[in-house]
């Protein structure tokens, strides 16, 4: 048995639309006070939230500002967030107070890609060529070392937003201009990694890494994931590989404790990191991970705080499946939509939802907030959930119209 200590009685968790994390945090026995942005503040926090604090901006600094009053009037015992929007900001306040978390120094490893590529160069993981560039002659010059394909994105680009595919010489002004358009920069220019993709869901105690599943990703245009399975159909060896690649990763970035989803691809040459987070994995994979193996990685986050015994070397219950698949419909502006109750009517499916409203315009899938609505459905085995997810899909109707984008 593993218990974190000192464990804490109080959390203050900083953003979030959902309130999974404010439940699980109650459910262990912990104080909640919720720190947010007053114009997205969620509709559950009177029933979920122990104490509430809004805020005008949700920059850093207004964040750290509220967190630290906070503290002086109602200490808590950590701050935590799942939001990628607050991870550097929630990790400078639990350093000022002293309170035990990860550090500054492992959040920015962490979500700025080329400090990442930095420090894993110097790791026990595989080696990818990266390089930060801030300009286009910067681009080619790492083009001239490394060589054509390669990618293009942001630094600290979330949702596959401004990740781009520059396949030669004469493509690298256009995806450049693309990669620009998400994001002013810098960016990060790194190899190109061929090969199916994959995240590592992991969970971190006192610097000791778990595996808790190995979710299988589908992707569609530039990059955007379309659909997630857990778990992924590997062989034992090669998710034994994968979870050595990651553990070396998580160790070169010093992480301490809470939940990890790590990106990798499957090269010929085996797993290459593409990137890691200290947050669970997005796109409802803590859902699939909850479905396939009745590991909730929400609960235990908290139940590690709270100082609850967790034994996390036990053999998970791997003979279920889950799959997620999401809706794309053609750019356009939406002039129908339904079929949320005949998608959940199929068999298998745990939840059908759309994102999409009338009147939206649906751009080109360039990022995850191009996407219309999704299916999680379960099933013996991952091929039936797969299948289940994608026929349930189909069920859901977003129509679109180029017409109607007329003035």
């Amino acid at each position: 048995m593993t218990l974190r200590s000192p464990a804490v009685s109080s959390v203050l968790i900083v953003g979030g639309r959902h309130p999974s994390a404010a439940r699980a945090a109650r459910r262990a026995g912990l104080h909640v006070h919720y720190l947010g942005v007053r114009d997205r503040a969620p509709g559950w926090l009177d029933a979920e939230a122990d104490a509430v604090t809004l805020v005008d901006t949700g920059d850093a600094e207004s964040v750290i500002t509220a967190a630290l009053a906070v503290h002086a009037e109602r200490p808590f015992g950590v701050a935590i967030t799942v939001s990628d929007l607050y991870i550097e900001a929630v990790a400078v306040v639990n350093e000022r107070l002293g309170l035990l978390a990860n550090t500054t120094w492992t959040t920015r490893a962490v979500h700025d890609k080329a400090v990442m590529r930095d420090v894993l160069r110097d790791s026990r993981t595989v080696p990818v060529a990266a390089a930060r560039v801030t300009t286009a002659d910067q681009a080619r010059q790492f083009a001239a070392g490394s060589g054509y394909p390669f990618i293009l994105k942001p630094v600290d680009g979330t949702g596959s937003r401004g990740v781009t595919l520059v396949p030669d010489e004469e493509s690298l002004d256009a995806a450049l201009a693309h990669t620009v358009e998400a994001d002013p920069g810098p960016w990060i220019a790194e190899e190109y990694l061929e090969g199916p993709e994959f995240s590592v869901e992991t969970f971190s105690c006192a610097g000791e890494h778990h595996l808790l599943a190995v979710t299988e990703k589908f992707k569609g245009a530039n990059f955007v994931e379309t659909g997630h399975l857990v778990p992924a159909r590997l062989s034992p060896e090669t998710v034994r590989a994968m979870a050595a690649e990651v553990t070396a990763c998580l160790d070169a970035v010093d992480v301490k404790e809470g939940p990890g989803h790590t990106e990798l691809v499957l090269t010929d040459r085996g797993p290459r990191v593409v990137e890691t987070h200290v947050r669970p994995g997005g796109d409802g994979i803590v859902e699939l991970v909850r479905l396939a193996t009745g590991v909730d990685v929400q609960q235990l986050t908290f139940d590690w705080l709270a100082g609850r015994p967790l034994d996390l070397n036990l053999p998970r219950d791997t003979s279920g499946a889950a799959a997620t698949w999401f809706l794309t419909p053609p750019p356009g502006r939406v002039t129908d939509l339904g079929g949320v109750q005949e998608a959940l009517s199929e068999e298998g499916v745990t939840e059908a939802y759309l994102t999409a409203a009338q009147g939206d315009v649906i751009e080109e899938l360039r990022s995850s907030a191009d996407r219309a609505g999704a299916v999680i459905a379960v099933g013996d085995t991952p091929d039936a959930a797969l299948h289940r997810a994608r026929r349930a899909v189909g069920r859901l109707k977003v129509l679109t119209s180029q017409t109607s984008l007329a003035p």
